[in-house]
């Protein structure tokens, strides 16, 4: 005999199902609220069910999975253990690589960590970047979506996201790069690279009009300075999202030595999130108003961030986060003390550049090329690289000889102009390279540790023994020209 709560239970996971099944894609509000109704009855024992939609090819069906799953994580200890493991199943398992980014996404919400392996790799990537920039659409999207990537991701990622952003949305993806380089917590190498990103995008970019400079207006929402006895500042912004009832709420603490000491950020501060319930509670702390100018808010918050960023180099993240409320903008930065955040990325450019040439991706690198030293040896023997790749032996020549000025005797340049010479059929200057290949690299160098070295030598000086006995079988001279004989077109031996 069935128990009346196990038919009940029974009952509710039919009606779920049948949700799913007839009406994921249609559902009116009050079908949702049924729903949602039906997900806190059963709690943790719809988790196999909603599981089974997550790993749908159907985006609703897979995303109301998601949304179920997460208000059942809520529920406490058990419930969330249930949620998690069934999430790891998914992320480890044999499904669509949408249905591992959904579950690995959920997880990354509820603290956990997860490896998946992806069917398509790049394709995920590309997604992901789309998706992002479909969000970035205010100053606080871009400072939430730059605080994850930089807490979340290792350099390295969070260039190749921008990069992977750039071909999908160039002006997104050149609006949340620009809100990187205006962070402290970045270090400098990211930073040079993120520049290069940049300096990438500009010119895919549609010009701005040109406006004359306007003056700065006032920040709109509500904003408060407060002041203790001991001389202690906490500014208090406050902001209603449009189009809806909530509110977003900033508060920043501000020592006596007028440095930020602690900031929070509320992105949602609920119904009633204006400042008002808590300037009342830190006035019965012994505050009072100061002012409630957001001019005046402006001018103290930028002040102490500056300030903090000159000694410490550091502001909390959640200053990122809430700084547009105050249209603070990149106020904490100071030239004299910080420097330019975007210098001169010449040599991050150059290694990146490299980079890309080795792994064969020669369109990326040749815009990066353009930026460094055409004299430095590295940059010109990366761009000969480059050009041979695209067949134009002979503006790879030009940046071999610049090479060649600055390194004579290092072998790999000697094997490019070799290279370079074949393609444009010059046997004569091929094989004299390619003698001159030889003899460097029969030199100590840094080239002698390189595995693929061997193969290069055993190589060219079977090229030299086919050029001469072909010079003997047809009588061709393989002699250089000397300046007289380059003028008459005759050789010396």
């Amino acid at each position: 005999m069935v128990s009346p709560v196990s038919e009940g239970l029974f009952r509710d996971l039919r009606k779920l199902a049948d949700w799913f099944s007839t009406g994921a894609d249609r559902a009116t509000s009050l079908d949702r609220q049924r729903f949602a109704t039906l997900v806190k009855r059963l709690g943790a024992t719809a988790v196999p069910l909603l599981g089974r939609e997550l790993r749908s090819g159907d985006t609703r069906r897979r995303e109301a999975a998601r949304s179920a799953l997460s208000a059942i994580a809520a529920h406490g200890d058990v419930a969330r253990a249930r949620v998690t493991a069934e999430l790891h199943a998914i992320a480890a398992g044999a499904v669509g690589d949408d249905a591992k980014v959904v579950a690995l996404g959920l997880l990354s919400e509820l603290g956990e960590h997860a490896d998946a392996q992806f069917a398509d790799p790049a394709g995920i990537r590309v997604r992901a970047a789309i998706a992002l920039a479909s969000q970035l659409e205010t100053a606080a999207d871009l400072a939430s979506a730059a605080d994850l990537m930089v807490h979340q991701l290792e350099a390295a990622d969070v260039v190749q996201m921008l990069e992977v952003m750039a071909d999908a949305a160039p002006a997104a993806a050149h609006r949340l790069a620009g809100e990187l380089t205006l962070r402290l917590d970045v270090a400098g190498e990211l930073r040079d690279r993120i520049a290069l990103v940049i300096a990438a995008i500009a010119p895919r970019l549609a010009p701005e009009p040109a406006t004359a400079p306007s003056p700065r207006i006032a920040p709109t929402g509500l904003a408060v300075v407060l002041v203790d006895a001991a001389a202690r500042l906490v500014v208090i912004a406050s902001r209603r999202i449009t189009g809806e009832r909530r509110w977003r709420r900033w508060a920043v603490l501000i020592g006596a030595s007028g440095r930020i000491d602690d900031s929070l950020h509320e992105d949602d501060a609920g119904f009633d999130g204006d400042a008002s319930s808590l300037v009342a509670r830190l006035c019965s702390e012994g505050y009072r108003v100061a002012s409630t100018d957001p001019m005046r808010a402006h001018e103290v918050v930028a002040a102490a961030a500056r300030r903090t960023a000159e000694s410490t180099r550091a502001l909390p993240s959640a200053y990122y986060l809430g700084r547009d409320l105050l249209d603070l903008a990149d106020a904490h930065w100071s030239r004299d003390a910080l420097g330019d955040r975007c210098g001169d990325p010449s040599s991050a450019a150059l290694a990146r550049a490299i980079e890309l040439v080795a792994a064969g991706d020669h369109s990326r690198a040749l815009p990066l090329l353009e930026r460094c030293d055409p004299d430095h040896p590295d940059a010109a023997a990366a761009l000969a690289a480059v050009l041979l790749a695209q067949d134009t032996p002979a503006a790879a020549l030009v940046a071999l000889d610049r090479a060649l000025a600055a390194e004579p005797d290092w072998p790999l340049h000697h094997w490019n102009q070799a290279a370079a010479l074949h393609q444009l059929g010059d046997t004569r200057g091929c094989y004299h390279a390619l003698r001159r290949f030889v003899a460097t690299s029969a030199q100590p160098t840094g080239l002698c540790a390189d595995p693929e070295q061997p193969a290069r030598v055993a190589c060219a000086e079977r090229l030299i023994a086919q050029l001469e006995r072909t010079a003997r079988i047809t009588g061709r001279s393989l002699g250089r020209r000397s300046l007289r004989g380059r003028l008459r077109g005759t050789t010396t031996s």
